[in-house]
């Protein structure tokens, strides 16, 4: 989403604590993975965006657009590596890739 440079990103820690930085908002989650099997247990979206985003980034759309993004991340169900990204499977599959930064 234009404009600003925030993408979603999901960091998932060993013990299965994780982070979920969306256009507007990080919430925090819990992720149980196994061999194909993922599910992904999202704690409930703040009411404010961070403090440090810039006038204007958290749009209705980008709002909006977080509300989504949870709520596919809930429906997850499996994954599975292919090439250099991870697929998560469920009602709406995602793509993510390795930060490269």
């Amino acid at each position: 989403m234009r404009p600003g440079k925030r993408m979603p990103i999901l960091t998932i820690e060993s013990n299965g604590d994780a982070k979920i930085d969306l256009w507007c908002r990080t919430v925090p989650a819990r992720v149980e993975l196994s061999e194909s099997a993922i599910r992904i247990e999202p704690g409930p979206l703040p009411q404010e965006p961070p403090e440090m985003q810039s006038a204007g980034q958290c749009t209705p759309e980008r709002i909006n657009a977080d509300e989504q993004m949870l709520a596919a991340l809930a429906g997850v169900t499996s994954w599975r590596w292919e090439e250099s990204a991870v697929l998560l499977l469920g009602p709406t599959n995602m793509t993510f890739r390795a930060a490269t930064n």
